[in-house]
């Protein structure tokens, strides 16, 4: 009676539902994903170059076609192509990277990462790295077809750049995105040893913390100065339009501006031009050209005794960095505590230096090709104020955590 009254066993036990639709292979979900990635944002920059022709002068200059071209050279700086330019008998190199554009790209990439490891079968982390491959390079792909048929006599993207940066942004922002897609199915930072997780939480904290720091300063900066800053869009004559224009471009470039304060606060400074430098213990500047964003630069000549004091702020980072680090992965041996402060406040350094190398560049032609900071002097200073500030809030956190 007991094996009739019991459901027989079908070894469907654990299966889907049969009405549940089965999930496409996460290759396939991968690319569609890159292509919409690639396209959403291109798709936003065309619609901004073809609204500013319009706007500007009511299209009476060039034709939709040279709008097109703007918006994907535009769209293509972001993802590190150069661009080179010539005009008459002179020719300029732009190899400055929009990271306000570079930032969008990567979040919208990691968006449609995330929603391609969702709706697609991720069996393994085979599987997973596999579709960070296919995402990355069908939208360097996309990139590589747009820089070709926007290139011109007088401005020509570089088409290795355009490959090699867009699948970096589509690799680093479309595999964060299936790595957090597929959190449920892979356990992955499980895999990773506590002490690696540690160090790096630090050192993207302690990267965070100047970058907040360095925000502030310049926000105070053009706070102080927004009269010059007044002054310029006004020589600019620029319309309601025009004005728009200017705050996107400001937006685009304004990560850039906050990295290059972020060296002015290690010590090293920044040049802006050939044979200049703005750092806190000197300040040498020739002219500039008329950008909204520029008005926060210091007068020439030898800054005030107490600006001396700003480059304590990379060290203080780094201390508050560690601390957090502890916080969250705490241990209770002084040993431990300063080797994972020291590590992540050196690592810390390094990231910065990175970001701060990225953010220059060559923005024009003679003296404007030499745009950023130095990376050895910024290396140097960020690993040795970070590295210190570090170990010294690492051990300061350990006591504490060991008193209570």
């Amino acid at each position: 009676m007991t094996d009739v009254l019991d459901a027989p066993d079908t070894g469907l036990r654990g299966s889907p539902d049969p009405g549940t639709p089965a999930k496409r292979p996460l290759a396939i979900g991968a690319a569609v994903a890159g292509v919409a990635a690639a396209g959403a944002v291109l798709l936003g920059c065309l619609t901004v170059a073809l609204l500013g022709w319009f706007a500007s002068d009511a299209g009476g200059h060039g034709n939709t076609r040279d709008a097109i071209r703007v918006g994907t050279d535009g769209w293509l700086l972001g993802h590190g192509a150069h661009l080179h330019l010539v005009t008459g008998p002179a020719d300029a190199t732009i190899t400055a990277v929009p990271l306000g554009l570079t930032l969008l790209c990567g979040y919208v990439a990691h968006r449609f990462g995330r929603w391609a490891a969702v709706t697609s079968t991720v069996d393994d982390t085979r599987t997973l790295g596999l579709g960070a491959l296919v995402m990355a390079g069908v939208y360097a792909l996309v990139a590589l077809v747009s820089a070709v048929l926007a290139a011109t006599a007088t401005a020509e993207p570089s088409l290795l750049g355009s490959f090699v940066g867009a699948f970096l942004v589509a690799l680093v922002g479309g595999g964060t995105g299936l790595l957090r897609g597929s959190g449920d199915v892979l356990d992955w930072r499980s895999r990773l040893p506590d002490p690696v997780r540690a160090v790096a939480s630090g050192a993207v904290a302690t990267c965070l913390l100047l970058v907040a720091a360095a925000s502030v300063l310049l926000t105070v900066a053009l706070l102080l100065d927004l009269g010059a800053a007044a002054n310029v869009l006004s020589r600019l004559h620029a319309d309601v339009s025009g004005g728009l224009l200017y705050t996107g471009l400001v937006a685009a470039v304004a990560p850039n501006a906050v990295l290059l304060t972020g060296s002015y606060l290690l010590g090293p400074g920044f040049a802006v031009g050939t044979g200049t430098l703005v750092s806190p213990a000197a300040v040498t500047l020739g002219p500039v050209p008329a950008f909204p964003l520029l008005a926060a630069l210091p007068d020439s000549g030898t800054p005030a005794a107490w600006l001396g004091a700003l480059v304590a702020v990379p060290f203080v980072a780094a201390a508050l960095g560690a601390a957090l680090m502890l916080r969250r992965h705490p241990v209770l041996t002084y040993e431990a505590g300063a080797v994972r402060s020291l590590g992540s406040g050196l690592a810390g350094g390094l990231l910065v230096t990175l970001l701060v190398w990225v953010a220059g560049g060559s923005v024009g032609p003679g003296r404007m090709t030499e745009v950023g900071a130095g990376v050895l002097d910024t290396l140097v200073s960020a690993t040795v104020a970070m590295g210190v500030g570090a170990l010294v809030g690492g051990v300061v956190a350990t006591w504490w955590a060991r008193r209570r």
